[in-house]
């Protein structure tokens, strides 16, 4: 039977869908009347992202997108901000007054979510917590040109501040690029996470919460709008 999905609010949905396609090209898409949700591993398994998209729907299913940009692409074709998809079988049809299209999807089973269990990352007891701007993130972006050696960013805390610094621990020799990115409280020892991970994360908000747990290495960064919510946990690394 087909439900639709009706989108009040297409730009924002696009936002969300790019959040998402930054991290894998598919992934599976739960929608319930308060909302659609998505869990989705990076190719190397060290980074999982929680998204959702705050919205009303009228109905509740799950949907398996094989090509998120594809989706994206042909949503922003579209001009009204208002858009209702039709759910069927196995695809996703829109019938506009000029465009019209079908979006196929993958069958269900076909894709699987990561078996990362997000009730118990919440339950952690997060020692170490902070806020960071992305204006953080771009100034790290533009210092990794510089120090190219090097995929890792350590955070640790020096004279009551909390640091970001890209080198490379294990290797001699290495260039580095350091700056500070919040004020800090408490003592955090230098802690790499793999790089590529902050090159992933979108801004739907100008401000990022992080929370880092030391005795398992797990860091949960945090960044939502009113309507899109973020949440990236990452392993880091051993060295």
């Amino acid at each position: 039977m087909p439900r639709e999905l009706k989108i009040k609010n297409r730009s924002e949905f696009l936002r969300y869908l790019d959040s998402v396609s930054k991290i894998n090209d598919s992934a599976i898409f739960e929608i319930t009347p308060d909302g659609i949700s998505c869990l989705v591993a990076s190719i190397d398994n060290t980074l999982v992202l929680l998204s959702e998209f705050n919205a009303s729907f009228d109905c509740t299913t799950t949907i398996n997108i094989p090509d998120i940009k594809k989706l994206q692409r042909v949503l922003d074709t579209l001009i009204d901000e208002e858009v209702s998809l039709t759910i069927n079988s196995n695809n996703l049809e829109y019938k506009g007054k000029d465009v019209k299209f079908k979006y196929h999807l993958f069958e269900e089973g076909f894709l699987s979510k990561p078996s990362l269990n997000i009730d118990k990352i919440r339950s952690f007891n997060y020692d170490v917590s902070f806020n960071f701007t992305r204006d953080v993130v771009q100034s790290l972006l533009k210092g990794s040109t510089f120090a190219s050696e090097t995929n890792k960013v350590y955070f640790y805390t020096e004279d009551n501040v909390v640091k970001a610094d890209l080198t490379d621990k294990a290797r001699h020799n290495t260039d580095n690029y350091s700056i500070p990115i919040s004020d800090a409280d408490f003592t955090l020892e230098p802690l790499p996470v793999n790089f590529d991970n902050i090159r992933l994360m979108s801004n739907v908000d100008t401000s990022y919460e992080c929370n880092i747990n030391t005795d398992f290495g797990v860091v949960v960064i945090d960044n939502a709008s009113d309507c899109i919510k973020l949440k990236y946990i990452i392993s880091s690394l051993t060295q």
